[in-house]
């Protein structure tokens, strides 16, 4: 297994919000892959958030803040529960900068300048998209690494955010277990 960085974590949330809430590993976390604000830029770059030639400057405080909003709104809905308020609220908060500091080009969002919560706007403008789309129906939460995902399979049935990674441990732990027992 390829130790993850934010050069190459894998984007398998199915969505911009779920992918970015899946920067930490563990539950409880473990594994932060936002270390400075840096890695926040490459994340967004990579996550197609923002532009190359912008480069804005801050830390971490904000995205940390979304991030862990995400997590507790999504991880509520996978488990068929309410999100909490103070989640919510903090997702809506960054959302409302977002719109306010946003406009409309060619259909979709657009941002200028270099604010330094600029690359956490279309993530909360995504979760907030997510929030209120069908598409939610088919939230769920891995069965081996907690991540969360779009289960995009034909009969729902999906239980890992990777078959190629997640689900082959899972099926391989299983296998070696029932020939231990047997």
């Amino acid at each position: 297994m390829v130790t993850r960085t934010i050069e190459n974590i894998e984007f398998w949330g199915g969505d911009l919000a779920l992918d970015f809430a899946n920067t930490v590993e563990g539950d409880p976390p473990e594994t932060d892959h936002l270390r400075s604000y840096a890695d926040l830029v490459t994340w967004a770059r990579r996550a197609g958030a923002l532009p190359a030639t912008v480069r804005p400057d801050g830390d971490l405080e904000r995205a940390r803040e979304l991030r862990g909003a995400l997590y507790a709104v999504f991880g509520a809905v996978a488990a068929d529960q309410r999100p909490p308020r103070r989640a919510l609220a903090a997702l809506l908060r960054i959302h409302a900068d977002a719109v306010r500091e946003g406009t409309i080009e060619d259909g979709d969002w657009a941002w200028s300048g270099r604010h330094p919560d600029r690359p956490l706007w279309p993530i909360a403008v995504a979760a907030v998209d997510l929030l209120r789309s069908d598409r939610l129906g088919r939230l769920k939460r891995c069965a081996n690494c907690n991540w969360l995902f779009l289960d995009r399979s034909r009969n729902g049935s999906r239980r890992w955010c990777s078959m190629d990674e997640c689900g082959v441990h899972t099926k391989m732990r299983r296998y070696r277990a029932a020939r231990r027992g047997g």
